[in-house]
């Protein structure tokens, strides 16, 4: 009889469970599909305004091109988020990597292969900090990785002494401004790791578990998830994410520089993010979605540049869309306990019916 009686409560609870992967679902396909619309939008209202002056010609491989190492940064900060966490260290890891790079290259007869194990290493090493203070020592993301903000960028102007420094490599110039089928190298990087990190946490049982830490550590534990190792995980993927972002900045600039296109990466990543539908307490979100809003950013600033707009009327517009992303997803929240609020009424009202 006890089985009997179980066998409808699992089923209840699978249906459950199913309902609620349907709805996580549902709602990134309308933020996916509220976000494309928007980029629509914003380039009929900035090619109309700019008299369609080669907008939707070489403009378009042009925003794709400017948002491409903000993109690789930003994969690694919806990771992060989706855990239930913030990497405000990002943008300065980004510099220090660069700054190792050219050191490197400058002291190793230009040995570029060198030169790249030395980026991927200190990128690397960031997220090992990061990720060990989150994770083993438990503290808070946010003051963790703003106190490794300081550190890195610290460092890394330690190491150039303050300065801009050249980078002698053809190579890597390539890699930031070459071209196949006029398609930016650039460009075809930020697709590949997209690609490699939609795959991790759609169909991987690591991304999986990622999601389940985002929505409760408690209940994660519970279910035998070992927590700070995904915390540290996670954070690792963040530096590694940092690396190829700050060779991908070297190979642009053909210059390391610590604060000059990589300090500001982090807020403006988060952003994204959260425009992306990403939800500041964790559990929700996909890397697609962000990376969509990268797009919407990239081309919101190069509609501006074109226009002729100036540069700290930008930092206001992405201040604006920050504040419209954290109100919808305060919206989003305040509906879905709402609707959780309204549920647990009626499984009470059927629960007291039931023991009538």
């Amino acid at each position: 009889m006890a089985a009997v009686r179980k066998a409808p409560e699992a089923a209840r609870l699978a249906g459950a469970r199913r309902a609620g992967a349907l709805a996580a679902v549902s709602r990134d396909l309308y933020v996916d599909l509220a976000l494309v619309a928007a980029l629509a939008v914003l380039l009929v209202v900035f090619g109309v305004a700019s008299n369609g002056r080669e907008f939707l010609e070489t403009n378009l491989v042009s925003i794709l091109d400017a948002g491409s190492i903000l993109g690789v940064v930003t994969v690694g900060q919806v990771i992060v988020m989706i855990s239930g966490n913030l990497d405000i260290s990002v943008g300065s890891s980004t510099g220090l990597v660069t700054a190792a790079l050219a050191e490197v290259i400058a002291h190793s007869h230009a040995n570029l292969a060198l030169g790249l194990v030395a980026a991927v290493a200190v990128g690397l090493v960031a997220g090992v900090i990061n990720g060990a203070a989150v994770a083993y020592a438990r503290v808070n993301s946010v003051i963790a990785t703003l106190a490794t903000y300081s550190a890195y960028l610290g460092v890394a102007l330690l190491v150039t002494n303050g300065q801009e420094v050249g980078i002698d490599s053809s190579a890597l110039g390539t890699l930031g401004t070459g071209k196949v089928l006029s398609v930016p190298y650039l460009v075809i990087v930020l697709i590949a790791v997209t690609a490699i990190a939609m795959t991790l946490m759609r169909h991987s049982l690591g991304g999986h578990r990622v999601y389940a830490v985002g929505g409760s550590q408690q209940a994660s534990l519970v279910a035998g998830i070992r927590v700070q190792r995904y915390l540290f995980v996670v954070f690792l993927l963040s530096g590694l994410c940092a690396a190829i972002a700050g060779v991908m900045l070297a190979g642009q600039t053909g210059t390391a520089q610590p604060t000059e296109g990589s300090v500001g990466l982090e807020l403006t990543a988060i952003t994204a993010v959260l425009l992306g539908g990403t939800g500041l307490n964790g559990g929700t979100g996909t890397v697609f979605g962000a990376v969509l809003g990268v797009l919407v950013l990239s081309t919101l600033d190069n509609g501006l540049l074109l226009l002729g707009v100036p540069a700290f009327w930008q930092q206001v517009a992405t201040g604006a869309v920050l504040m419209i992303a954290v109100l919808l997803q305060d919206i989003s929240g305040h509906r879905n306990r709402l609707r959780a609020m309204r549920a647990a009424r009626r499984r009470a009202q059927r629960a007291a019916g039931a023991a009538l």
